[in-house]
C-alpha cells in the first residue's frame, strides 16, 4: 500500500514539474469601420478572451467577437487586445529560423528573415514593454517588425531560401494629415502592400495605422509613407 501511495505522490509532482505545452499570448484586432476583421496568431488557439476593450462599440463574444483555431475575429466596430492560448510547433532548427527584434526608444524596426515567412510567433518576450501581435509586433512576407518598446526572439515559418525578388514596382504615397484616416487610389487592384519609405515620424504599423483595400492604401494617425504594391 505504501509503494502504491509512493508511485502516485511521484507521478503527482512529475505532473507538476511538466512544462506546459500551451502559452499566453495577446493580439490587437480591430473591426474598421464596422467590418468583419480576421487576425490570425500563427498557432492552434484553444482559447481565448477579451483583456481590454478599446472600442465604443461593444465586444461581445460569440456576436462581435470569436476565435477559431487559426486566430479571432471581430465585427460591428469591436477593438480590442485579446490573449489566447495556444499550442505552438517548436522553432525548427537551421539558420532563419530564429530572428531578434528590438524596438529602441520606441522606435519602430523591422527585422529582415532572410526568408519568406507563412507564420511567425513570439518565443521570449525580453522587454517590459509588452509584445503584442498587430499592435507592438507582426510580420511580413520577409521579416518581422516591432514598436512601442517590444523587444523580443521571434520564431518564424517559411518556404526554404531567401525570399524572391521583388514583383515589378508599383508605389503611391499617402499621408493621414492632422492624423486623419486618408485614402489614396492605387489604380490597379491590390494584391499585397508593404512601407518602402516613411516619412512621418508617428509609426506605419501594417494593419493598425495603415492597410489596404480594393484599389487604393489608407493611411491614419499620422502615418505618411510611400507604399510599393502588387496587383492582381
Amino acid at each position: 500500500m505504501s509503494q502504491l501511495r509512493a508511485i502516485v505522490i511521484a507521478g503527482f509532482v512529475m505532473l507538476l514539474g511538466a512544462p506546459f505545452t500551451a502559452s499566453a499570448e495577446r493580439i490587437f484586432c480591430e473591426s474598421r469601420d464596422y467590418h468583419r476583421n480576421f487576425c490570425p496568431t500563427g498557432g492552434n488557439v484553444s482559447n481565448a478572451r477579451l483583456v481590454v476593450q478599446q472600442s465604443q462599440a461593444a465586444c461581445i463574444q460569440g456576436r462581435t467577437w470569436g476565435y477559431d483555431r487559426n486566430g479571432i475575429w471581430v465585427t460591428q466596430g469591436c477593438s480590442g487586445e485579446f490573449e489566447f492560448h495556444g499550442n505552438r510547433p517548436p522553432p525548427m532548427p537551421g539558420p532563419g529560423r530564429q530572428v531578434e527584434c528590438d524596438s529602441r526608444n520606441y522606435q519602430q524596426q523591422f527585422c529582415p528573415a532572410g526568408r519568406r515567412v507563412s507564420r511567425a510567433w513570439l518565443v521570449e518576450q525580453r522587454s517590459q514593454a509588452a509584445c503584442i501581435q498587430g499592435r507592438t509586433w507582426g510580420y511580413q512576407q520577409d521579416g518581422i517588425w516591432v514598436s512601442g518598446g517590444c523587444s523580443g526572439l521571434f520564431a518564424v515559418e517559411g518556404g526554404g531560401g531567401p525570399p524572391p525578388g521583388p514583383p515589378p514596382i508599383n508605389r503611391v504615397s499617402c499621408e493621414s494629415r492632422d492624423y486623419q484616416q486618408a485614402f489614396c487610389p492605387a489604380g490597379p487592384r491590390v494584391a499585397r502592400a508593404w512601407v518602402v519609405d516613411q516619412r512621418s515620424q508617428a509609426p506605419c504599423i501594417n494593419g493598425q495605422t495603415w492597410g489596404f483595400q480594393g484599389n487604393g492604401i489608407w493611411v491614419t494617425q499620422g502615418c505618411s509613407a510611400v507604399f510599393a504594391f502588387e496587383s492582381r
